[in-house]
C-alpha cells in the first residue's frame, strides 16, 4: 500500500490508488452507499455526517438514523461545518446540527472533519463550548486565516488541503500551511467536488502533496512520511 493517505473525498471519486482515504457522507440519502463502498473497499474509511449545505433539507429522524449508522460501523463524523458563504439561511440550524455532531464524536472519540466557510468566529466559539473527541479535531480543505491556526492548534486540530487551494498565485491557504506544524498537517483531495476536468483523484492527491513539500521546502518523500503518520495516528489508532 502507497503512503499517499487521503484524508477527505466524498461519493463519485475515482479512489483509484491503494493508500487509505475517508470517504464522508453529506446527509442520510448517502449514509448507505458511504458505508457499503467501505465494506467493499478495505482501505476506505466511512464518514457519516450532516453537511452544513444539507441541514435545511433533512427529515426530522436524522438523528436516530445518523446514531444507527455510527453503531453499524462508520469509523467517522463527517462531514460536518457551519457555512455562511452558501447556507448563510440556515446557519442557526447549522450551528445545533455541528454542536450535536460534535458531541455524539466527542462520546465515542470519532475522528470528525469539519467544513468551515465564512464562519471562523462561530466554529471557534461552539468549539471551545462542545466536548470534543480526545484525540483532537480536523479541518478540512482549510480556508481560515493563518492568524486562527494558533487558536485552532489549541484545540487539537489538524489540517487539509488540497490541490486546487496551494498553486500560485494563491496566499491564504500556502501562508497558514506555513504556519502548521508538520505534525498537525493532512492532505487531501475533496474529490470529485474540488477536481478540474481531466485528471483522477490519485493525481489530484498527488499533486497536492507536491505543493505542500514545494510550500514547506522539505522533500516530498519527507512530507509524504510524516503525513501517513498523521493520517494513521488521527483516523486509525484507537
Amino acid at each position: 500500500m502507497n503512503d499517499h493517505c487521503d484524508a477527505h473525498y466524498h461519493l463519485g471519486g475515482s479512489q483509484p490508488f491503494d493508500g487509505y482515504a475517508v470517504l464522508n457522507g453529506t446527509s442520510p440519502t448517502d449514509w448507505s452507499a458511504v458505508s457499503k463502498h467501505a465494506a467493499e473497499t478495505p482501505q476506505v474509511i466511512p464518514a457519516v455526517g450532516l453537511h452544513p449545505w444539507k441541514v435545511h433539507e433533512a427529515a426530522q429522524d436524522w438523528q436516530p438514523q445518523f446514531l444507527q449508522a455510527l453503531d453499524e460501523g462508520a469509523c467517522a463524523v463527517g462531514e460536518i461545518g457551519l457555512d455562511r458563504q452558501f447556507a448563510k439561511d440556515s446557519f442557526d440550524a447549522q450551528c445545533v446540527a455541528f454542536t450535536w455532531q460534535l458531541e455524539q464524536a466527542a462520546a465515542r472519540n470519532l475522528p470528525v472533519s469539519i467544513h468551515c466557510l465564512k464562519a471562523s468566529d462561530a466554529l471557534l466559539r461552539l468549539l471551545r463550548q462542545t466536548k470534543l473527541p480526545a484525540r483532537g479535531i480536523h479541518l478540512h480543505a482549510y480556508s481560515g486565516s493563518a492568524q486562527e491556526v494558533a487558536q485552532l492548534l489549541e484545540l487539537g486540530a489538524y489540517f487539509s488541503f488540497h490541490a486546487g487551494q496551494l498553486p500560485p498565485p494563491a496566499r491564504k491557504a500556502p501562508d497558514a500551511l506555513r504556519l502548521i506544524p508538520l505534525d498537525r498537517l493532512l492532505i487531501e483531495s475533496d474529490a470529485p467536488d474540488a477536481m478540474p476536468d481531466g485528471i483522477n483523484q490519485a493525481d489530484f492527491l498527488l499533486a497536492a502533496y507536491e505543493q505542500a513539500a514545494r510550500i514547506r521546502e522539505v522533500s516530498l518523500a519527507l512530507l509524504t512520511q510524516q503525513v501517513s503518520f498523521n493520517f494513521k495516528r488521527y483516523f486509525l489508532d484507537d
